[in-house]
């Protein structure tokens, strides 16, 4: 669990430059995922990066206990989007974290974090955190 929490948590660095469209298709598909309870086939849709710290098993049972309570997405609002070069605990690379202001049917006001990671030139998700 400490691994998941510190994986989750791996965010803030050097700004390199922003881009709100960059990988925006990627992010919505993957949130449509999580949306929809899909858990493990969010897991399958991931960096393998993302894969390598936390087994499918560790990650449905993570989101289980953290997001189904919220509920369903009442709204969902993209607050910011910026371009790193380097976040801690992982390899230099294109990384893209995206925060939004989400309101779930059973908690309003939630911050998203999701990060993606530039692979092969596509967009895939390498965290995400909610507060």
């Amino acid at each position: 669990m400490k691994k998941l929490i510190l994986f989750l948590s791996l965010f803030i660095s050097s700004v390199v430059w922003a881009n709100p469209a960059l990988g925006s298709s990627a992010y919505k598909e993957w949130l449509n995922i999580i949306d929809a309870g899909k858990y493990g086939e969010s897991w399958q849709k991931s960096d393998s990066f993302f894969k390598s710290q936390l087994s499918k098993k560790q990650w449905n049972s993570a989101l289980k206990g953290i997001r189904t309570p919220l509920g369903k997405v009442i709204s969902r609002t993209e607050l910011s989007a910026k371009e790193y070069s380097s976040l801690p605990g992982v390899p230099d690379g294109e990384y893209l974290v995206i925060q939004f202001q989400t309101d779930f049917q059973n908690k309003k006001a939630s911050t998203e974090t999701l990060t993606l990671s530039k692979n092969s030139g596509q967009w895939l998700t390498v965290g995400y955190f909610i507060k």
